[in-house]
């Protein structure tokens, strides 16, 4: 069996919105349901996490070693992410209440966030250094 796929983004990133989708839609049919799968939320949001932090890791990694090329951007996942967050919170309020968006769900989406906002550091951080290479070598 050839494990060198897992050292390709690609794959991560292929991983990831699989997962992104699944979780997503579970989050909602938790939701609907009125908590009926509780129980897999915090596993479900472990194993998310999870995948994300190594997909995002990987890519950053590549990037500070000039290897990532590809632009996918992670304003897709915050968009998401925070259409989903939103439209559950808004339904539980006007629901009164009882259907309830949960604690894990919540704290993944801060992840998320957390996330998308370190990588644009990097990105950031990262542009920065090639600007002053760039000049370096033309004051050269």
């Amino acid at each position: 069996m050839n494990l060198s796929i897992f050292k390709d983004e690609r794959i991560w990133r292929v991983i990831t919105n699989f997962w992104t989708l699944i979780f997503i839609a579970f989050v909602i049919a938790d939701f609907i349901s009125r908590n009926a799968y509780d129980f897999l939320v915090a596993p479900m949001s472990v194993i998310y996490i999870g995948i994300l932090t190594l997909y995002v890791g990987t890519k950053e990694f590549d990037r500070w070693y000039e290897i990532h090329n590809s632009r996918h951007p992670g304003e897709i996942f915050v968009l998401l992410w925070t259409v989903a967050i939103f439209s559950l919170m808004l339904f539980s309020f006007i629901d009164g209440g009882t259907r309830k968006v949960s604690s894990e769900v919540i704290a993944v989406y801060i992840m998320v966030l957390s996330v998308f906002a370190l990588t644009q550091k990097s990105k950031s951080l990262h542009r920065e250094k090639m600007r002053k290479a760039a000049r370096r070598k033309i004051d050269k």
